[in-house]
């Protein structure tokens, strides 16, 4: 793998004194959270896979991975752009980028930075994919820019992004895990995200010339015992200690949310709905 930095003010600033490099993310970049980054990338890949097919990623091509994360998405994308294609892994964090490194794929670059503050190039990219990253940054307009210029003429942007994250609801209902789902909201609003981003989108890829030209729904109703339910699950009660550390929420809090889903998980007959989730195709005009 191709180890680059951006120029020195493109990287990003240090966190402030007596804050960990974990808490430069609202979810952190621990150990934890890389596992359950990969056990997320395993329940969505069927769905990720086939949308990428839909919006024409394939062998050969130049890929950026928007928010690459600890790399789960840039290992599937590399085998299949192939030893003719090539990847650029964009990411803020260098303990993920430390995962993602550990990899060793001779065709990735791997550049640490921050998606609004990169000096993104122009006309390098015939597909970027973006998961999960506009609701956490503080300027998703600037980003998405920055992807639009770094987009050769005729490539598109696939995007994955929360449009209701207040449909996470369990079934039977629940109002203590709907409050719970509020709190999780509210918490990333206050940090400068806004986890129903996907309902700007229209908006924000019109102002760069980019059209939308396929979008479609995800939402999961997994049940207990189905594989799918570990990963909302996982992030429920992994949040809920953080929302404890952040002093959003007591410790009495956080342990309600595990009883309330191992009560559910010995249920049969319960099922979980899970965030709605947006995957849109936008094209740059030729």
């Amino acid at each position: 793998m191709k180890r680059r930095k951006p120029e020195a003010p493109f990287l990003c600033p240090p966190d402030p004194p007596g804050m960990s490099e974990e808490r430069s993310y609202v979810i952190g970049t621990q150990d934890a959270e890389i596992a359950r980054l990969g056990l997320q990338h395993r329940v969505w890949r069927a769905s990720v896979l086939d949308f990428w097919q839909r919006g024409g990623i394939t062998v050969g091509q130049t890929v950026i991975d928007a928010g690459a994360g600890p790399g789960f998405a840039t290992a599937d994308l590399a085998e299949i752009v192939g030893s003719s294609g090539r990847v650029i892994a964009i990411e803020r964090s260098r303990r993920f980028l430390d995962a993602l490194r550990a990899r060793d794929f001779p065709n990735v670059d791997a550049i640490e930075a921050d998606l609004t503050e990169y000096d993104w190039p122009t006309s390098v990219a015939d597909r970027i994919w973006c998961r999960w990253v506009l609701a956490f940054v503080t300027d998703p307009a600037h980003a998405i820019a920055g992807m639009a210029r770094a987009l050769k003429p005729g490539g598109a942007i696939l995007f994955q992004e929360y449009w209701d994250y207040s449909a996470w609801r369990l079934a039977p209902y629940c109002r203590e895990f709907e409050d719970y789902v509020a709190k999780v909201i509210e918490s990333w609003r206050a940090a400068g995200g806004e986890p129903d981003i996907g309902l700007a989108l229209p908006r924000l890829l019109a102002e760069n010339r980019l059209a939308i030209e396929f979008v479609r729904p995800v939402v999961f109703t997994p049940r207990p015992r189905e594989f799918a339910w570990h990963w909302p699950a996982a992030f429920a009660r992994g949040y809920a200690a953080t929302m404890v550390q952040q002093d959003r929420i007591a410790p009495a809090d956080a342990a309600a949310i595990d009883e309330i889903l191992s009560r559910y998980e010995g249920d049969p007959n319960a099922f979980m709905v899970t965030p709605g989730v947006l995957q849109i195709v936008a094209r740059k005009s030729g």
